[in-house]
């Protein structure tokens, strides 16, 4: 039995969750600058 596809698999979760996470986060901090730019005019 080969766990080498399983093992780069539990590895990669991590990073995806992280990349997801961060993805978020760059688009509600983007998301709220529009928002105070519209208020602003």
């Amino acid at each position: 039995m080969d766990y080498t596809s399983s093992l780069i698999w539990l590895a990669v979760w991590p990073l995806l969750i992280y990349l997801g996470y961060k993805f978020t986060a760059l688009n509600i901090k983007h998301f709220n600058r529009l928002e105070k730019l519209d208020e602003d005019q």
